[in-house]
Parts: C-alpha cells; sequence; structure tokens
C-alpha cells in the first residue's frame, strides 16, 4: 500500500470580484480577503508543511505571504486559474446577453469547450493532472496548495475519482481549505471548507 500523505487545498482570499468571472486577471485581495487569511494564519500556523505550491498569480502570492512571510513558496503554473478569455471581469448576465450561443455550448459540458479567445476546458483540466500526479509521486507528506476555485474542484475531481465535468459539485469557498488524505494517486476527502 502506498504511503499516506496529507494534502491541504486552499483557495486565495476574497478579490472584491465576487459574481464576476475572473481567471487571467491578476487581481489583488480585497481588505476583507487579507481578513480572511489573516484569520486563517492563526489555525494553520499550527500546522507544517514540507512543501507549500501555490498558482503565480497575485491573490495567491498574496495569500501566501500572509501565511508564510518567512518561507520560500514553490509557484507552478499549471495552478493558474482557467483563462476566460473575453468573458473575464464579467458577470454571468453579462456573458449571457454578450455570447448566449457560446454560453449554450458552455452549458453542454464537453471538454472540448474553450473560452472565446481563451484557454479549452481540456487543456486546463491536462495541466492541473499533471501537476496533481507531480505532488502525489513528489517528496514530502504533509503538502499545500494555494490556489483557485477552478482548480481546487479540478483536484478533488481528480484525487476522489470524480469524472471532472463534475466538478460543479464543490462549491469552494475564497479563503477556506480542504484536505484529502491520499494513497498514491487516490484520495479521501477528510476535510472540506475549513477556515
Amino acid at each position: 500500500m502506498s504511503k499516506k500523505k496529507t494534502l491541504f487545498l486552499l483557495r486565495h482570499g476574497k478579490t472584491g470580484f465576487s459574481g464576476r468571472y475572473v481567471g487571467a486577471q491578476d487581481v489583488p485581495l480585497a481588505p476583507e480577503g487579507v481578513s480572511q487569511i489573516q484569520d486563517l494564519h492563526k489555525v494553520l500556523q499550527e500546522k507544517t508543511f514540507d512543501k507549500v505550491f501555490s498558482s503565480p498569480m497575485l491573490r495567491c502570492r498574496q495569500t501566501c505571504e500572509i501565511l508564510f512571510p518567512n518561507d520560500s513558496v514553490s509557484c507552478n503554473d499549471n495552478l493558474k486559474e482557467i483563462n476566460f478569455g473575453r468573458w473575464e471581469g464579467l458577470t454571468f448576465e453579462e456573458i449571457s446577453a454578450r455570447d448566449p450561443e457560446i454560453v449554450e455550448k458552455w452549458a453542454d459540458n464537453l471538454p472540448d469547450f474553450t473560452f472565446p479567445e481563451g484557454e479549452s476546458v481540456d487543456s486546463f483540466t491536462k495541466r492541473v493532472q499533471t501537476t496533481a500526479t507531480e505532488i502525489a509521486e513528489g517528496q514530502g507528506d504533509t503538502v499545500l496548495i494555494v490556489s483557485h476555485g477552478g482548480v481546487i474542484r479540478s483536484l478533488l475531481c481528480h484525487f476522489l475519482g470524480i469524472d471532472p465535468k463534475n466538478y460543479l459539485l464543490f462549491q469552494v469557498k475564497k479563503g477556506t481549505y480542504s484536505t484529502i488524505e491520499l494513497f498514491g494517486a487516490h484520495g479521501v476527502l477528510t476535510g472540506f471548507n475549513l477556515h
């Protein structure tokens, strides 16, 4: 049997863009998001992480700076949120009014869907799964990933053996973390939206 590994999946704090699609936009944490992560620091400072990986996006880097002011964090481009293309910064209502036909295709939830002028779902899923495999096979018994809602949903699906098209089963809240006990490539969810 594979050696157990504990994986923490932490979503960055609030950005002030609630209800808008923000993927490739490099937005900072809002003051409320900073407070969220400061509160979380009190909980997480009692834990020891062998490895910390982060999306290189500003909101994730700021989250790491609050949590680990004196430690180095490994940034990984594969942990970036999906690029929503020309839908970046828009609400669902604005997107639906602008591109109703494309929204219908998006609703079909097919892996070959590509956000207009953005990234394909398949490309996003593959890059997240590549990193999931690297983390599962890599060093460290306790690993923290600081990333985005879409990435964390994708990682949860990957490790729990759930079809990626069912990623919306998980409502991953900003400024919270979830935990998975990993046994090789397979995991058991042990905590969700903790803070």
